[in-house]
């Protein structure tokens, strides 16, 4: 009994490893090149529309991205689009081309690379690290029911 509950964990477990690219196996397929800017959505959309974006507070000038056409793109936050967004004083205004997946029902892009006019990975990298750690400090210092304190301005 023993022997067949350890075979099923094993099958479980290499079928997890097996998936760990995501589930559509198809998503290579649909990669696309932008080409536009790196902005911060939120102070985009004030200044364009009047939004009530509190970038200073809550989102910390997330980036995103505006391509040729106009369009804004939130970036996926994952391990590659994490440092781009949180390294918004080091790349916001650069202009930049991405490879990856858009997905529009969201107006979402997930990068795969990405080239940013005069700026290394590293140094993304290294700015995206340094915002995290601001912003952790701001958040262990907020209190229930205030607003975190603004680690950079805008």
């Amino acid at each position: 009994m023993k022997h067949v509950l350890f075979v099923a964990i094993l099958v479980v477990a290499v079928a997890q490893v097996s998936w760990a690219g995501g589930w559509n196996s198809d998503k290579g397929l649909g990669k696309t090149t932008l080409k536009g800017q790196l902005v911060c959505v939120g102070c985009s959309l004030k200044k364009l529309d009047g939004a009530n974006a509190q970038c200073n507070l809550f989102a910390h000038h997330a980036i995103g991205f505006k391509s040729a056409d106009g369009t804004y793109w939130s970036i996926i936050d994952n391990a590659i689009g994490h440092d781009v967004i949180r390294a918004h004083e080091l790349v916001e205004g650069k202009e930049s081309t991405i490879s990856g997946w858009i997905y529009p029902i969201a107006n979402m892009v997930e990068i795969d690379t990405i080239e940013i006019d005069g700026i290394s990975n590293a140094q993304v990298a290294q700015a995206g690290w340094e915002e995290d750690q601001e912003i952790a400090k701001s958040l262990l210092a907020r209190k229930v029911g205030e607003a975190p304190d603004s680690t950079s301005s805008h």
